[in-house]
C-alpha cells in the first residue's frame, strides 16, 4: 500500500501541503487566540468568496478578465477586508471581537449578491471556499513551501513584538512598538496562511 503513495504526484503533494500548513497553523493560531481574533480565517475566507465571485461576475461581463485567475481578485478583497478589520477594531475599543462577525456577514452577503446579479456561474464556487488538499498541484506546493519559510522566519525574527502586541497593545505601543503596522502585517500572515488552506 506504501508503493501507491509513491506513484502519484498528488498523494505526496497532499502529505507534504498537510504537514507544512499543520506546522505553521498553531504558530499563527496561538495569537490569534490572545487577540481574539479566531473567527479571522472563517471571515478572510468568506471574503475571499466575495472577491471571486466579484471577479467572476466581471467575467461575465468583461471577457478579457476569463483569463486571469479569480483567486488574485479574492486576495485583493481579503487584504481589504483585513484592513476594515483592523480600522473596526480600533472602533469598538471594548468590544474587539466584533469587527469579525461584521466584515463575515457583509462578505457572505455581499458574495451572494455579486453570485445573483451574475445569474450562476460555470465554476463551482465551493471548490475556492473550502478548497482541497488532493488538488494540490506543485505551484500550490510551492507557494506553500514560500509561505512557510516566510511565517517561520518572520516569527523567529520577530516573536517578542508580536508576543508584546497579543497581549498588551496599549503597553506595546508606549514601549515604541507600531502596534498598527505589526497588526496588519500579521493578518496579512494570517492570510497568506489562509490561502495555503484554501488552495
Amino acid at each position: 500500500m506504501i508503493e501507491v503513495f509513491f506513484q502519484y504526484d498528488f498523494l505526496q503533494n497532499a502529505l507534504i501541503a498537510g504537514i507544512l500548513i499543520g506546522f505553521i497553523a498553531p504558530m499563527l493560531g496561538v495569537f490569534l487566540v490572545v487577540k481574539r481574533m479566531s473567527l479571522v480565517a472563517d471571515a478572510l475566507s468568506h471574503i475571499t468568496l466575495t472577491g471571486i465571485a466579484f471577479h467572476l461576475m466581471l467575467a461575465n461581463v468583461f471577457a478579457v478578465l476569463s483569463a486571469y485567475d479569480p483567486i488574485f481578485m479574492g486576495m485583493v478583497f481579503a487584504v481589504i477586508g483585513a484592513l476594515i478589520i483592523e480600522q473596526l477594531r480600533k472602533v469598538y475599543t471594548h468590544f474587539k471581537e466584533m469587527a469579525i462577525p461584521i466584515i463575515l456577514s457583509g462578505g457572505v452577503g455581499l458574495a451572494v449578491i455579486f453570485i445573483s446579479l451574475a445569474d450562476g456561474f460555470n465554476t463551482d464556487l465551493y471548490a475556492y471556499l473550502f478548497g482541497s488538499v488532493a488538488a494540490v498541484g506543485q505551484a500550490d506546493l510551492n507557494t506553500i513551501i514560500i509561505i512557510t519559510i516566510i511565517v517561520v522566519t518572520l516569527l523567529i525574527l520577530f516573536y517578542k513584538e508580536w508576543f508584546f502586541i497579543s497581549f498588551d497593545e496599549e503597553q506595546a505601543s508606549i514601549s515604541g512598538i507600531r502596534v498598527d503596522g505589526w497588526s496588519f502585517c500579521s493578518l496579512f500572515l494570517w492570510r497568506s496562511s489562509l490561502r495555503q488552506r484554501c488552495a
